[in-house]
């Protein structure tokens, strides 16, 4: 039912994990395993998971800069360490690359099983509620900004307005507000209908289509680098996502409508 990916390059390792995801009855029934970065990003060409494992040191790519580059495509969006290191260090960097979680080898059983308990559990919840629900729109946007909001929730959207051309994460935003990440999640959500992400991903697409419409000949490598996006593919997933068509659809159809107007 859900998709994962193991990446380590200790095999042992790979077939443990393996195992006990096998025997424990989980909802992981497609799983695919990549021995380094390289090989994993290889797979990923048409392999897509929902969540991805990956060690931090490995030959030519470590886990860290698989993480960026596979996000930077939009192969991914869940992710979770593996090391053997004990370090804060790696916590640090695990938190800035905006990981799920984090797995100390031995991989405990009870600790590998709650997370990807954790995650399943919202991965299964968000596409009921995908398929359930209307696709958020931009008009989402203009509501929460004419809302009663708090003045941290402001402060936050103003910041968004000011920077949504830049790599804003709900880490970045929790040093700017001086709040939780966890706090400013659980907030943004309740005050708005919307995450954080969610919120982002809408202002920039709409920022991308006034864009269009004002400048209709500006490659799409430009628009999406110009409203925040350093991947075009990961700018056309996104924008098909929260508008239902493609970039290149809303062009073709808005030179159509000012052609007959």
């Amino acid at each position: 039912m859900l998709k994962l990916m193991i990446v380590d390059d200790e095999p042992l390792i790979v077939r443990g994990l393996k195992k006990i995801i096998d025997k424990g009855n989980t909802p992981w029934t497609d799983i695919v395993s990549a021995g380094d970065g390289v090989d994993a990003l290889e797979k990923l060409n048409s392999f897509k998971p929902d969540l991805l494992i990956t060690d931090i040191q490995m030959p030519e790519m470590n886990g860290f800069e698989l993480i960026h580059e596979v996000r930077g495509r939009g192969l991914c969006e869940n992710f979770v360490i593996l090391t053997g290191y004990d370090e804060k260090m790696y916590l640090h960097q695990a938190i800035r690359c905006r990981t799920l979680d984090y797995l100390l080898k031995p991989v405990n059983k009870t600790e590998l099983f709650n997370i990807l308990s954790n995650v399943s559990i919202d991965l299964l919840r968000e596409t009921k509620h995908h398929h359930q629900t209307v696709p958020l729109k931009e008009s989402h946007i203009l509501k929460i900004e004419s809302a009663n909001i708090s003045k941290n929730i402001k402060k936050i959207i103003a910041h968004i307005d000011e920077h949504y051309d830049q790599d804003l994460s709900l880490d970045q935003i929790a040093d700017y507000v001086y709040l939780h990440p966890n706090y400013i999640s659980s907030l943004f959500k309740k005050e708005t209908g919307l995450t954080f992400i969610q919120y982002l991903h809408l202002y920039r697409i709409k920022k991308a289509k006034e864009l269009m419409l004002k400048e209709p000949d500006l490659s799409f490598n430009v628009i999406s680098e110009k409203v925040g996006y350093e991947n075009v593919r990961h700018f056309f997933s996104v924008f098909k996502k929260y508008s239902g068509v493609t970039p290149g659809d809303f062009r073709a159809h808005y030179k159509y409508t000012l052609h007959y107007e």
